[in-house]
């Protein structure tokens, strides 16, 4: 019953669905990095059916770009891109990790946070606006890049160390036992397996570029803030996912 509670928890924080209210009890929270990749499952299904819908309208591949982009922000509600500025600020600030830490708890927007967020905006419509230009299906291949990015997530609770004793970082994975944290990487290479089988071994490029990124990320957010947040593991997220994008273009 925790274990269910803990997908309504999951869905209700990070997507825009709307769930139930229920109590985020230390028991159910446990659970909630390993019910990631079903959420990545859920966004990949409807990002790949919305591809579809835009095949049969018959949209410019402008237009639908953008609706793509849009849709990746809608549906989790811009929480992970919240992420992403809040650590643009703080890791441009090139300050000290303490104070860095306490820029990315600011409210305020600063100027790096809207220069990334433009950045990668453009940068995931333009591959996005390429491939559809291009004819080629990647429907699939669409599909699978936010199970990755959620399979990648939760292994960063258990593998990099904390930045601190509190926050959203260490409330999902302060429970995280090591045999849990192993599932979301079978289920990585289950997803990898899939990718491969269904367009070819250049498929291996899109986790393996977001593998790469995941090791320098380990190594950076270790160096500039002492470990992971909530906030960094939500720029993560979409940095990955961008570049995940762009290297559908090389298979």
């Amino acid at each position: 019953m925790d274990f269910l509670k803990s997908i309504v928890i999951s869905f209700s924080f990070f997507t825009t669905i709307p769930m139930p209210m229920i109590e985020w009890t230390d028991k159910r929270m446990k659970y909630v990095p390993l019910i990631l990749p079903l959420v990545g499952i859920f966004i990949g299904g409807l990002a790949f059916g919305l591809l579809k819908l835009l095949s049969v309208l018959n949209t410019g591949s402008m237009l639908g770009a953008v609706i793509l982009s849009v849709f990746f922000i809608a549906i989790t509600g811009g929480v992970h891109m919240d992420g992403l500025m809040d650590s643009a600020d703080a890791y441009f600030s090139r300050r000290e990790k303490e104070r860095k830490l306490e820029i990315m708890k600011d409210s305020r927007v600063g100027a790096f946070a809207v220069i990334i967020f433009v950045i990668v905006i453009l940068m995931k419509t333009a591959f996005l606006y390429e491939l559809l230009e291009s004819g080629k299906e990647f429907g699939i291949l669409l599909f699978f890049i936010p199970v990755i990015s959620r399979c990648l997530q939760p292994s960063m609770l258990y593998f990099f160390p904390y930045a601190k004793e509190e926050g959203l970082a260490k409330m999902y994975g302060g429970e995280l036992k090591k045999t849990m944290g192993i599932i979301p990487l079978v289920l990585l290479l289950v997803a990898t397996a899939i990718m491969i089988f269904t367009n070819g071994i250049s498929a291996l490029i899109i986790p393996g570029i977001a593998a790469f990124y995941y090791c320098f990320y380990y190594l950076s957010s270790k160096k500039n803030f002492g470990g992971i947040t909530g906030d960094l593991l939500g720029a993560f997220l979409e940095v990955s996912e961008m570049l995940m994008i762009g290297a559908i273009l090389f298979v």
